[in-house]
């Protein structure tokens, strides 16, 4: 089931389009990771989807109920800016009030619940808070307005290992409970441990979106340990092998980038009696260095 679904999105900024075609399906209890370089479209996007920036073009869907814009849309599609957005002379108490106020399904007992969690001070003013206090703070009051799509742009930014392992878990449970997350982050081994999908974006395109676990099902590495140096020509040999997408040799160690069955490499490498062959999943920088440097993905 999608909990939000953007078709054919375009944003133009005088003459430069910062979104082009943009197709985005974000299933109903998952997390989303957004990658892509500074000033690919990562938050231009986001603005787009929770109904703060109208697109020029394109349409956005979450279930039949509302209007993508409206007032009920941001209610139920809500954004966390980087650093999160605070009123820094009001502490988290008054930022609780004004969310009862502003949002009919506010849940005083959700929001509480996250402030612990995130180890917010409930009584001191926003602007006296750390970083990681201060993004605490906005995640409590995005989970306390009854948002069933959360939208986070870098939300790890500037924050210590411990607010980040916070910040995991509270959004993982927000996922568990059924919400949907879409988050952008740098921090890759992180979003690799956290998400369920990734949305490359490139240039205010997609360049691929995919499952984690189809991603790394489609590709790995390969590192084999050899009884001797290999020479040049038997490298682009290798090179030559259906399935290798590319390969380094470090001494007597070689690491071959597949981008399919491993089979046919096995069987090339058997001539020369390897040592030791082990097998690994491409880690997500693998894949987000091959696309954002036009190389493609398995």
């Amino acid at each position: 089931m999608s909990a939000l679904i953007a078709q054919g999105l375009h944003v133009r900024r005088g003459a430069r389009e910062v979104l082009r075609d943009v197709n985005l399906d974000l299933p109903a209890g998952s997390i989303t990771a957004l990658l892509g370089p500074n000033g690919g479209g990562k938050t231009t996007l986001m603005r787009v989807l929770a109904g703060i920036l109208p697109p020029h073009a394109g349409t956005l869907r979450a279930g039949d109920r509302h209007a993508a814009g409206s007032i009920a849309w941001r209610q139920q599609v809500v954004l966390v800016p980087t650093g999160g957005a605070v009123m820094t002379s009001e502490d988290a108490r008054a930022h609780f009030t004004f969310g009862a106020r502003a949002y009919p399904a506010w849940d005083a007992g959700r929001a509480l619940e996250a402030a612990a969690a995130l180890h917010v001070p409930l009584d001191r003013r926003a602007g006296t808070l750390s970083t990681g206090q201060r993004m605490g703070l906005a995640l409590a009051c995005a989970f306390g307005c009854g948002a069933s799509v959360l939208l986070l742009d870098e939300p790890g930014n500037g924050l210590d290992p411990e607010h980040r392992d916070r910040l995991s878990a509270a959004v993982a449970t927000f996922a568990a409970d059924g919400g949907t997350v879409l988050l952008s982050s740098h921090v890759l081994p992180e979003v690799e441990g956290l998400a369920d999908r990734a949305v490359f974006l490139k240039a205010g395109e997609i360049r691929l979106a995919a499952d984690l676990d189809d991603l790394r099902a489609a590709s790995s590495t390969l590192q084999v340990v050899l009884p001797d140096v290999l020479p040049a020509r038997a490298l682009d040999e290798l090179r030559q092998v259906e399935g290798v997408r590319d390969l380094s040799l470090e001494g007597r160690t070689l690491h071959v980038h597949l981008g399919g069955p491993a089979d046919g490499v096995l069987a090339a490498l058997s001539s020369l009696r390897p040592l030791d062959v082990q097998a690994r999943p491409c880690p997500l920088s693998r894949t987000y260095a091959d696309l954002m440097n036009d190389r493609g993905a398995a």
